[in-house]
């Protein structure tokens, strides 16, 4: 691994480094209860997310096709678009916690692409050279970046279940509830996943003349919206016990990481058109 991260861009190298600093910068954050120490952790990670803009437009740019073709490129869009979330989510909810454990995971997913680094560029098949590749792949990692981040406030939920205070920039606290947050950050996940699943019918059909073929990536992709439908339905009933609701969410979550990287695993994988090249 540390031979692949030699040989990665130096961009690759700024962003890892700069969510290190972020890693870092929030957990001195969480034992220094001032303003400006959300203000200074927030920055960093702005800062952070720029460099990964950067590093995915580089990329873009190098391979001259949208950079997600391969496991390798779709990761880095992964930690992109769960740096987005991440920083509207804190920005709308105050919630340094979050900033924390998406961090962590931005991290994680930096040293699993090391594993995953391609040596050469590979070309788009046919079937993908249309314009309905970029807004399909970019749904779905928006939907996956949301949906993540829900999957946070769910495990902070089963943490914390009377939630936490949040301080606002004008010196005011008001308490939130991570059953709320889970299901605010759902509900735009679940938006993307919806867009992102009729898209690809869309584009089934143009390419193959088949909205469905049972492809078995196409299946998980069911099951993981079936979930999250559930989830939300389950959410209006009043009755129905949060904590439930919680463990709703991580499945969908796990439903998620499945898909996105288990279909090599599956018997059938041979007969799927979406796993990954060098998966």
């Amino acid at each position: 691994m540390q031979e692949s991260f030699y040989y990665t861009s130096q961009l690759f190298k700024a962003s890892f480094f700069a969510y290190s600093l972020v890693f870092v910068v929030y957990l001195v954050g969480l034992f220094v209860n001032k303003k400006w120490a959300g203000q200074l952790s927030l920055a960093c990670f702005g800062i952070a997310f720029l460099i990964c803009t950067a590093l995915v437009t580089d990329r873009w740019i190098e391979a001259g096709r949208p950079p997600f073709k391969s496991l390798y490129e779709s990761l880095i869009f992964a930690i992109w678009t769960v740096s987005l979330i991440s920083l509207v989510a804190e920005w709308r909810f105050k919630i340094r916690l979050v900033g924390v454990l998406s961090s962590i995971s931005i991290l994680a997913i930096f040293l699993f692409s090391l594993t995953k680094r391609d040596v050469e560029i590979i070309a788009l098949p046919p079937a993908l050279q249309t314009w309905m590749f970029i807004p399909h792949v970019i749904s779905y990692f928006v939907a996956y970046g949301a949906l993540f981040v829900a999957g946070i406030g769910a495990v902070l939920y089963l943490i914390l279940p009377k939630g936490m205070a949040s301080h606002h920039s004008l010196g005011q606290q008001s308490r939130i509830d991570f059953s709320d947050f889970t299901y605010q950050i759902t509900k735009l996940g679940f938006l993307f996943l919806t867009l992102g699943l009729l898209l690809g019918a869309w584009w089934g059909q143009s390419a193959w003349s088949n909205y469905w073929a049972w492809d078995p990536k196409e299946n998980w992709a069911l099951i993981t919206w079936l979930v999250f439908a559930a989830y939300l339905h389950f959410r209006n009933i009043a009755s129905m016990d949060k904590r439930k609701l919680s463990w709703v969410v991580i499945i969908g979550v796990l439903a998620i990481i499945f898909t996105y990287l288990g279909m090599s695993y599956l018997p059938t994988a041979n007969d799927s058109l979406h796993v990954y090249s060098n998966n």
